[in-house]
């Protein structure tokens, strides 16, 4: 991460603010003082350890609600005709947790977080699996193909959730 000069003034100041609102912090600020002050990059990472390097991409986040809202879509057809799919592909692994990609972030984000697709709640949002991605882009690419009907019938779930 680079810092400008002005930035650099700006997060100094915060840190002083900061002692006077928590005083028994006040050491851990101040070392943060010095690592902005005389610009120590190595060390910039630890001035908030809960901002990420990097991003989510916009492409990302909407290919996540795409494959959250195809999960959806699964769950409530299988409820509709009250049908029990024979592939387990039918049921919302989550994201691999090790990727760096931001599939898990934001997912875990837009359910835990936020509260949307309650619908899969139930299901975890790490998969531990780093072929699950690609399982959901061919689930999408064989909804897609199928004209992304509303209401599924079970051969459509079953071909669906193969990912055939």
């Amino acid at each position: 991460m680079d810092l400008t000069q002005a930035q650099r003034v700006i997060i100094y100041n915060q840190l002083e603010i900061l002692k006077t609102v928590d005083p028994a912090r006040a050491a851990e600020y101040e070392e943060q003082q010095e690592i902005v002050s005389y610009g120590y990059e190595l060390f910039y990472d630890q001035l908030n350890p809960m901002i990420s390097e990097g991003h989510v991409d916009r492409e990302t986040c909407d290919e996540v609600l795409e494959i959250l809202n195809l999960f959806r879509l699964l769950e409530y057809s299988k409820k509709d005709l009250s049908y029990v799919p024979k592939s387990l592909g039918a049921q919302f692994e989550g994201f691999d947790a090790n990727e760096p990609d931001g599939y898990y972030s934001f997912a875990k984000f837009v359910r835990r977080k936020q509260g949307k697709f309650t619908e899969l709640s139930e299901w975890p949002d790490n998969s531990h699996s780093s072929s699950s991605l690609l399982h959901y882009r061919r689930m999408l690419q064989t909804w897609r193909a199928l004209g992304k009907p509303t209401k599924l019938t079970p051969e459509q779930i079953e071909k669906i959730a193969d990912g055939s």
